[in-house]
């Protein structure tokens, strides 16, 4: 019996496969994967892991944005609220009807230009933070653009510009009050991926931002259309006159 039994051990253990004998030892079986087996297994792991630091930095960020947004608008709706602010300055703070930065009194001057500091500061990292729950991270800067009717760029604003010369381009398009009234209704626009755009109905100047990746490149954007129908126009023109 003993014998048998040893005999089957050893059979359990032992593979006739075309003629070859293979042991099939539990040790050797490890050694048989091989290098490339091994690779395989350590890649697999790394990628795992590479993958559950995605997902946990991607909720990480998220929960940073939304208490960064639930702060901000609340900041917004208590202490810079757009709506009572032009309310203020048309009952108590305007020289004229010009709808300008400098018609303010002094009061109203120091009014707004304390609510632009505060846009211009937040805006941008809202922005960012923003960018880090997206696909494209690249795309994280603020441009606020000024179009006339023809959707012809009459001025664009980012953060480097700071608030003096969103007050220069206020002043000679006067667009004060649309102004105030396009950065209060920016952040919740920002929030939910929305276009969004103003009209000054005074002027028909449009208020409108984009999120992009560089702001010198989207300046160039937008000149390019006028310049290739300029050229156009010039060869029109040659070609009539021969």
């Amino acid at each position: 019996m003993v014998k048998l039994n040893k005999i089957s051990l050893l059979s359990d253990r032992i593979i006739e496969r075309h003629g070859k004998v293979m042991i099939m030892n539990p040790t050797l079986r490890i050694l048989q994967l091989g290098i490339t087996g091994i690779i395989i297994i350590i890649v697999a792991g790394l990628l795992i892991i590479a993958l559950l630091t995605v997902i946990i930095n991607n909720r990480k960020y998220r929960l940073r944005y939304r208490r960064f947004y639930r702060r901000f608008d609340k900041i917004i709706t208590k202490k810079y609220n757009g709506n009572m602010l032009i309310e203020n300055l048309i009952n108590k703070y305007t020289v004229d009807n010009t709808n300008t930065y400098k018609s303010l009194k002094s009061k109203g001057k120091s009014l707004t230009k304390r609510y632009f500091e505060y846009y211009s500061k937040k805006l941008p990292e809202l922005v960012l933070l923003k960018s880090y729950t997206t696909a494209d991270k690249n795309r994280n800067e603020l441009v606020i653009i000024i179009q006339d009717e023809n959707e012809r760029l009459l001025y664009q604003w980012t953060q480097s510009k700071k608030i003096k010369g969103l007050i220069k381009a206020i002043n000679k398009y006067q667009m004060l009050t649309p102004m105030i009234a396009f950065l209060y209704e920016l952040p919740l626009n920002i929030n939910e991926n929305k276009p969004y755009h103003l009209v000054n109905h005074e002027n028909d100047n449009v208020i409108s931002y984009e999120i992009v990746k560089n702001t010198k490149k989207s300046l160039k954007s937008y000149k390019k259309p006028k310049n290739s129908k300029s050229k156009n126009n010039k060869k029109d023109r040659g070609k009539k006159k021969k």
